[in-house]
C-alpha cells in the first residue's frame, strides 16, 4: 500500500481541492467555455515527462559513479592486504581509513551540506602510508594504488557535483504554477462539453485529471534527492558501503 500512496502529499490535497471548489463554481453558475487545451496540456506534461526522465537519468549516472566509488576502494584494499610484507596492524590501519572514507562521504550525501575536507583527508592518509611504506610496495602496486585513489576521488566529486546540481529549478517551478492554473482552463472547457452529463462525472473527470497531474510532479520531486532515503526509489546507499574483511588480515591458525 505505501508505493501507492507514496505520490501522494500536501499538493495532491491542494490541486484536489482547487478542483473541487472550481467544478462547484462553475456547475453553480453554469460558467463553461470552449477552448481547445491541448498546447495547454503540452505546456504542463512535456515539462513534467522532460524533467522526470531528467531525474531517472541522473539517478543512473549516481549508481554508476557509486558503483566506481565502491569497487575503488575495494581494490585499494585489496592492493595492500595482498601484499605480504605489510604487518596486520598497518592492514587493519588501511582497512579503517578506506570504512572511515565510505562512512564520511555517504553521512555527507544525506546532508544538506558536504565538506569535502574531511574525505580528503582521508584520501591524504592513504596516499602518506603508500608513500611511508614505498620499502615494502612495489613501484607496480603503488601505481595502481595512485590510479584506483583517483578514481575513488573522482567518484566522489561528480557524485556530489550531481547532488548539488539537480533538475533546472525553474522548469520545476513553472510546472507546479501550471498544474495549479491548469483547472481553471480545464474545468470550465470540460463544463462545456459535458454540460449535460450528471455533476458526479464532471467532478470525477476534473479531480482525475488534477490527480495525475500533480502526482507526476510529486514523482519527479521524490526522485530529485535520491539519497534522502524517503521515497520509494532513492538510491540504496547501504550497498555501496565499503567494510573491511577483517578475516583477511587475521594470522592463519595452525
Amino acid at each position: 500500500m505505501q508505493k501507492y500512496l507514496a505520490t501522494i502529499n500536501h499538493h495532491t490535497a491542494y490541486v484536489l481541492l482547487l478542483c473541487l471548489i472550481v467544478t462547484y463554481l462553475c456547475l453553480l453558475y453554469d460558467f463553461g467555455f470552449n477552448l481547445n487545451i491541448t498546447l495547454f496540456s503540452i505546456a504542463v506534461i512535456f515539462p513534467l515527462v522532460f524533467t522526470i526522465r531528467e531525474s531517472f537519468k541522473r539517478r543512473d549516472r549516481i549508481i554508476n559513479l557509486l558503483s566506481v566509488f565502491k569497487s575503488s576502494l575495494n581494490a585499494v584494499y585489496y592492493c595492500f592486504t595482498n601484499n605480504g610484507k605489510l604487518s596486520n596492524e598497518k592492514k587493519t590501519y588501511v582497512g579503517e581509513r578506506l570504512q572511515s572514507i565510505s562512512e564520511l562521504f555517504f553521512d555527507a550525501l544525506t546532508q544538506d551540506v558536504y565538506d569535502s575536507s574531511l574525505v580528503r583527508n582521508r584520501l591524504d592518509e592513504i596516499y602518506n602510508f603508500l608513500n611511508d611504506n614505498s620499502d615494502t610496495i612495489s613501484n607496480g602496486t603503488g601505481l595502481k594504488i595512485i590510479r584506483f585513489l583517483k578514481d575513488v576521488h573522482e567518484s566522489i566529486e561528480n557524485t556530489v557535483g550531481l547532488k548539488m546540481h539537480g533538475t533546472p529549478i525553474s522548469l520545476r517551478a513553472y510546472c507546479l504554477v501550471f498544474i495549479y492554473i491548469f483547472p481553471l482552463i480545464f474545468i470550465p472547457t470540460l463544463v462545456s462539453d459535458l454540460g449535460d452529463s450528471h455533476a458526479i462525472i464532471v467532478y470525477g473527470l476534473s479531480l482525475i485529471h488534477g490527480f495525475i497531474l500533480i502526482s507526476l510532479y510529486n514523482v519527479q520531486s521524490a526522485m530529485e534527492d535520491p539519497f534522502d532515503q524517503i521515497g520509494l526509489d532513492d538510491i540504496k546507499l547501504e550497498e555501496f558501503h565499503f567494510a573491511q574483511n577483517k578475516q583477511m588480515n587475521e594470522p592463519p591458525t595452525a
